[in-house]
């Protein structure tokens, strides 16, 4: 495969070197070529590089060039041929940049500690590494590492310390590198830092400071604008988010993708069916929706829950392709909206376009046969969801099971059912119980249900109300009384805690 160098070893080593030397885009070039080679051709290409680069910066370029490629397999033979030659030490920094970038960021670590001399790349690389795979916590106690070290931060580590904060809430530690990004004057002319910090502070929930550090920002782009957007979005915060899309259109910064997915998101978060509206419009005339199933989906999504279903279900019609996300968007609408044999309806055609329900379209179609009262319906779907599909049911799956067993007066159903649950110390679900057994004035069943709420939460006010009901209208008085004293007791011992 390579011609002229091959002719090279054999005549003349010093050649070699200075081919190396006087051609470093050449080099890159064959050292990427040597990640796609097969893993045949891995150790006579690897034997020729080294006999003619024994300081190791042949295998440092190709270790770049896995690390560009994502190439692990081959990084790793690359390691296996620097450990035959004894050069470990002169590449470590490459192989630990590697590792992080391609995923092993246990292999990163342990090669980081195997040496006293590390650097800023490094360092930043295993950070990187730990931000990326939602290691947050880790990420953060290498930067402590690396500032008790002395080694100085730069502006990409400061990125993906920020990224660690986001990732687990540490507005505190996020502030900190903020207060030393000003301080070294990093803010002047890094929008990645900039964003990086608008993120942060979005994702932490300081959505003013965030704010405030986007306009602080010598420019902003459509990345800088998308992180508070989304923050404003993700926080219910519709009119917020879309107060900040206008003033991004003033500034002449076109929308992408994720604008719009947040936009949509705010839309729905408010009901503003007409804003969506305006916003679907934008999104046809870009065509992004041939290539984007998640803005289909996001379309679908803000329709339903505005309650424009037939809008919902004309968008859903139209994608060019769907899955389970598009048809629980709008079974979940329907059901919202009590209309049960559109719900089902909905969930029948998504299997049979051959896309299997997941336990979110099943808790859309329970709960639609739980407005109904579908019993039969709902007894069928759910035996469906474990034996024929394989899905395991969540909370909100008993829970709903239990409503309707419930409400249809089949407690010993409800009751059985709990008892076979992996776990069954969720509230809600004895919620569900006991308010049947106030709708069916069953005693035993409700008092039990009660006693497994308040070992749990003394301070649940909804089942002494329920249980106070219970045994009030089974003309149990006394037993009413005792229970409505135990709920103001606990109220009061929980007010004169607050004070």
């Amino acid at each position: 495969m390579y011609p002229s160098l091959n002719r090279s070893v054999t005549t003349d080593q010093s050649l070699w070197r200075d081919s190396f030397h006087d051609a470093s885009q050449s080099r890159k070039r064959e050292s990427e070529a040597l990640i796609a080679e097969p893993c045949h051709r891995n150790d006579g290409a690897l034997a020729h590089v080294v006999a003619i680069q024994d300081d190791g910066s042949a295998f440092v370029s190709s270790l770049r060039a896995c690390t560009k490629h994502k190439n692990l397999h081959r990084g790793t033979q690359i390691h296996d041929e620097i450990l035959k030659r004894g050069l470990l030490e002169k590449c470590s920094d490459a192989l630990v940049t590697m590792y992080a970038k391609c995923g092993e960021i246990g292999k990163a670590k342990a090669l980081l500690d195997m040496y006293n001399t590390r650097d800023v790349i490094t360092w930043t690389s295993i950070i990187a590494g730990y931000a990326r795979d939602g290691h947050g916590q880790s990420a953060l106690d290498c930067y402590e590492r690396m500032q008790h070290e002395g080694v100085p931060a730069n502006a990409v580590t400061y990125v993906f310390v920020l990224k660690a904060c986001s990732a687990i809430g540490a507005i505190d530690k996020g502030k900190d590198i903020h207060k030393a990004a000003k301080e070294k004057g990093l803010l002047h002319d890094n929008i990645l830092l900039g964003t990086a910090l608008v993120d942060m502070y979005a994702k932490c929930g300081a959505l003013s400071k965030a704010q405030g550090v986007l306009e602080r920002l010598p420019y902003r782009d459509v990345v800088s604008w998308n992180a508070l957007i989304t923050g404003y979005a993700q926080k219910g915060l519709g009119d917020q988010a879309l107060k900040c899309f206008k003033l991004m259109k003033q500034e002449d910064i076109p929308p992408d993708s994720v604008t719009y997915l947040s936009l949509l998101k705010a839309c729905a978060s408010i009901g503003a069916a007409d804003r969506g509206e305006q916003i679907h419009d934008e999104i046809v005339r870009q065509g992004l929706l041939k290539n984007d199933l998640s803005l289909g989906n996001a379309l679908v999504d803000m329709y339903a829950k505005c309650g424009a279903l037939s809008k919902a279900q004309d968008v859903l019609e139209k994608l060019p392709t769907r899955d389970v996300v598009s048809w629980s968007s709008l079974i979940c609408g329907y059901a919202q909206k009590r209309q049960a044999k559109q719900a089902l309806e909905c969930f029948r055609r998504m299997q049979h376009e051959g896309i299997p329900p997941d336990a979110i379209a099943f808790v859309c179609v329970l709960n639609a046969c739980s407005h109904l009262g579908l019993l039969d319906e709902a007894d069928s779907l759910f035996t469906d969801m474990i034996t024929r599909f394989g899905v395991a049911p969540n909370l909100e799956c008993y829970t709903c099971m239990v409503d309707l067993y419930g409400r249809a007066g089949h407690l010993e159903k409800a009751v059985q059912l709990i008892q076979e649950m992996p776990s069954s110390d969720h509230s809600a679900l004895w919620l569900a119980l006991l308010g049947a057994c106030r709708q069916w004035g069953d005693v035993n069943v409700g008092r039990w249900a009660f006693e497994q709420i308040i070992a749990k939460n003394k301070n649940n006010v909804s089942a002494y109300v329920l249980m106070a009901d219970i045994y009030a209208a089974a003309g149990m008085l006394e037993n009413a009384r005792y229970i409505e004293a135990m709920r103001i007791t606990q109220q009061q011992s929980i007010g004169e805690a607050l004070v």
